[in-house]
């Protein structure tokens, strides 16, 4: 007897992996431009660098709420098209003109303040594209392949940037980062019938906006979703850029030696997100997503206190477990917790709650990790506290330890 076959809501749709497709093109694209930008501002010195990174992240944190807004009102799949649109006219213009003034620091400056302008737009609707693709159901494992998508690109990117950079300096940069703009804007166009645009909201745009922090904030699911994230964001986000290359350098260990730490954690990750993909989202994701944060202290603490290089990088791995845990299920969590017509607000406010979740903790990190009676083993040992207590604290919280993806 053949059995009956598998209904539509099991499968990961079709639309989605072609939006997938496109976004995976344009993050190579992304990261390429971003490091050739970083490559050049170095040039010039660490204080030029430095300007350069805050213009790109100013206006981004500063409008992140407008985008999510004009997400949710005009529909994200026609924002991100206008953005992905201005994003190819602005690197083809700097083709032809890097290659007539080279690399001045206010080309520099310029670029970096334009795309974070336009990345304000850009990102709450990218964001927001699972929950318009795929069944809520299908967000976990629509949301594991992105993560699985993003750790492979964040290799291959910088590698791509860095050969096209030493090549022919941010000339080839900007030009691949257009044709990679090319990609996404013929994708979103054949997908614009199959993109449902939200409701048409008529109320005006402060209004907008102020509804869709009072959603984020108002409902108790999503708020306590939104604290834990924001605290586990200023603990867990600046490993790989900040923790891990200190960490490196406190064991006299060389620059690719950080890079084989950075790559265990986001191999941990990888795996985790491989197997949500596989087999979908653990039953109980609040519960689990707990349990990812004690597993993600039990790595950091491994990594404060062990000091062999394969039990360091082990160590890695599990933190990356932990890591891959706690995200692969809050994310889908979060995003299932209110409407589609508030997916792209409800993004822009998760992104302004990492960044300054980043703001505040990269500095105050950093800075414990230069005092001699803490150093860089005592703010892992810190992070693997803090971590075990924040997922101890959720497994308190009824709405979390009893929440459900659908």
């Amino acid at each position: 007897m053949t059995p009956p076959a598998e209904p539509d809501t099991q499968r990961i749709p079709v639309r989605y992996w072609i939006w997938l497709f496109g976004a995976a093109v344009s993050l190579l694209g992304d990261l390429t431009i971003t490091f050739a930008i970083g490559w050049s501002a170095s040039q010039h010195g660490g204080r030029v660098a430095g300007l350069v990174l805050l213009l790109a992240a100013a206006p981004r944190a500063a409008l992140l709420l407008v985008g999510g807004a004009i997400g949710d009102r005009f529909g994200a799949g026609r924002v991100l098209l206008v953005s992905c649109t201005a994003m190819f006219a602005i690197t083809t213009a700097l083709v032809p003109i890097t290659i007539a003034i080279g690399e001045p620091v206010a080309l520099l400056f310029t670029a970096a303040l334009v795309i974070g302008v336009i990345d304000a737009f850009f990102l709450p609707s990218s964001r927001s594209m699972p929950r318009l693709l795929v069944p809520p159901e299908q967000v976990p494992r629509a949301l594991a392949s992105f993560q699985v998508t993003g750790v492979i690109f964040a290799v291959t990117g910088t590698a791509v940037g860095g050969l096209l950079v030493n090549w022919a300096g941010l000339t080839s940069a900007a030009g691949f980062d257009a044709l990679t703009f090319i990609v996404m804007i013929v994708v979103l166009l054949s997908l614009r019938d199959a993109i449902t645009v939200p409701r048409r909201i008529t109320t005006g745009m402060l209004r907008s906006i102020s509804d869709g922090v009072r959603t984020a904030f108002g409902r108790p699911l999503t708020r306590a979703l939104l604290i834990m994230m924001t605290m586990a964001a200023g603990l867990l986000m600046p490993l790989d850029v900040l923790l891990l290359p200190l960490l490196a350098r406190d064991h006299h260990w060389n620059a690719a030696t950080a890079g084989l730490l950075v790559a265990s954690r986001s191999l941990g990750v990888g795996m985790i997100a491989l197997r949500i993909l596989a087999k979908g989202a653990f039953p109980r994701p609040g519960m689990v997503a707990a349990f990812g944060l004690l597993i993600a202290g039990a790595g950091l603490l491994g990594l404060s206190s062990l000091h062999p290089l394969p039990l360091v990088i082990a160590a890695g791995v599990v933190s990356g477990v932990g890591v891959g845990t706690f995200t692969g299920h809050v994310l889908p969590l979060l995003m299932n917790s209110v409407e589609r017509e508030y997916q792209s607000r409800l993004q822009s406010v998760v992104l302004l709650c990492q960044s300054i979740a980043l703001v505040v903790m990269n500095p105050v990190l950093g800075s414990l990790a230069d005092l001699d009676g803490v150093g860089i083993t005592g703010v892992c040992l810190g992070i693997a506290v803090a971590s075990a207590l924040i997922g101890l604290g959720a497994l308190t919280r009824p709405v979390l330890r009893n929440a459900t993806v659908a």
